[in-house]
């Protein structure tokens, strides 16, 4: 991970301190909130876009402390390129972020409440793909009583979790493409469907699991 970590490093970098250039030319209010059109509904004040330029570097940070601090932190070995791709992709999403939010505060008409949805469904899509990959953790994928305590419910979790994933992500997707208010409700509608029909399948799994043991 070494690369990776200094190529991200830099990326963090570079993007704060190119914010750090650009904010004395922000006006002093700036829009920190769009509804599901793509409006803005709430404003505050520039120097509140510090937080989310810092917030890659402190994401990065976090993200190489988990391994060392999760109990079964030995698992990371084993699923350390799923691990390296996300942490890519969830970097390189708040920069993005930064930099669409600095640009609709400059007057530039950006369609966030396109980009914003697409690019939670790329996370999503590219978590999907890799979460079949996944070893038990107390800190990534899927985690509940009932996957924690048995690796085959885990990894019957992570499997079907996987598709679930893509089939969120794709919605969201379309949710940019198609920003309305129906299409936010679908979305939002699919995600809860998605997360605790994860929940309940793990469940039935642990319970089969239990009266086979």
């Amino acid at each position: 991970m070494k690369k990776q970590t200094i190529f991200l490093s830099a990326l963090c970098a570079l993007s704060f301190i190119g914010h750090l250039f650009v904010l004395p030319l922000l006006p002093d209010e700036i829009p920190i909130h769009w509804n599901v059109y793509g409006e803005a509904d709430n404003w505050g004040s520039k120097f509140s876009t510090l937080f989310l330029a810092l917030l890659p570097a402190l994401m990065l940070v976090l993200f190489l402390v988990i391994p060392r601090i999760d109990p079964r932190g030995k698992s990371y070995e084993k699923h350390q390129k799923a691990y390296q791709v996300f942490i890519t992709v969830m970097i390189l999403f708040l920069s993005a972020l930064l930099w669409i939010t600095n640009a609709a505060a400059l007057g530039y008409a950006v369609p966030i409440g396109r980009l914003v949805p697409i690019g939670c469904g790329i996370i999503l899509i590219t978590a999907g793909n890799y979460m079949p990959q996944l070893r038990n953790n107390y800190t990534m994928g899927i985690k509940n009583p009932w996957t924690l305590e048995s690796e085959w419910v885990w990894k019957k979790t992570h499997a079907v979790g996987g598709i679930v994933f893509c089939i969120m992500g794709f919605i969201m997707v379309l949710n940019g493409f198609f920003s309305t208010g129906w299409m936010a409700k679908i979305s939002l509608g699919a995600i809860l469907l998605g997360v605790f029909g994860l929940e309940g399948y793990s469940y039935l799994l642990y319970q089969k699991w239990k009266k086979n043991s």
